[in-house]
């Protein structure tokens, strides 16, 4: 998880300030998981932390401070995710990378789905810091499909007039909306394999044209 060297003082995050630190974030990751964000106060996250609210203010201004925080501990966790675009995605390979990408980003939203469904929200709403939240989980992964479907489009795969840059956002998005509705969708006789290959099946159609 991120860390911050200095606290809201001005001084040097020592060890004991750390585990305190780790404590509020901790705290609110657990009340996300039972709460509105827009519910929670700061005496609460402190309690639920057991540290006084003067603690809390002495690492973060407001209850969104640490909900940013942990949106950046799940971009650290993101990164990674990018290999399964900048592999091999020849005829034979496409579908096994594109269903480990989909995979994976369902576990992450199945460790982080709370705290990204409010960088989600906020970051729609215009929110600057929970914009550039999402902006830096996702660049990575952006800039490996851009590359992948700029290659398509260049040979002939894709229309004429596709923007290989927006389609990257477009197929990042659909896997984030799979997975933020996931449980949604497995409703009734769906099942989950179902889901993931199918969405696998339309990355691989929206990435490589074939």
């Amino acid at each position: 998880m991120p860390e911050r060297s200095i606290n809201k003082l001005g001084h040097r995050i020592g060890a004991r300030g750390g585990r305190t630190r780790t404590a509020i974030l901790d705290a609110t990751r657990r009340l996300l998981e039972r709460r509105h964000l827009g519910e929670l106060r700061v005496a609460e996250v402190a309690a639920e932390a057991g540290v006084s609210p003067s603690n809390f203010y002495t690492y973060f201004k407001t209850v969104e401070e640490p909900v940013l925080a942990l949106c950046e501990a799940a971009a650290v966790d993101f990164q990674p995710l990018s290999r399964h675009l900048d592999g091999d995605w020849s005829a034979d390979q496409a579908f096994a990378a594109a269903r480990a990408y989909v995979v994976d980003v369902l576990m992450i939203w199945r460790d982080h789905g709370p705290v990204l469904r409010i960088e989600h929200m906020l970051a729609d709403k215009g929110e600057i810091g929970f914009v550039e939240a999402r902006v830096r989980r996702l660049r990575r992964v952006h800039l490996s499909l851009e590359r992948r479907i700029a290659v398509a489009h260049a040979t002939g795969y894709h229309a004429q007039g596709l923007d290989p840059r927006l389609a990257s956002y477009e197929v990042a998005n659909l896997v984030e909306s799979v997975a933020a509705g996931f449980d949604l969708m497995r409703r009734g006789d769906t099942k989950s394999d179902a889901i993931i290959d199918t969405t696998a099946h339309i990355v691989v159609k929206l990435v490589t044209g074939r």
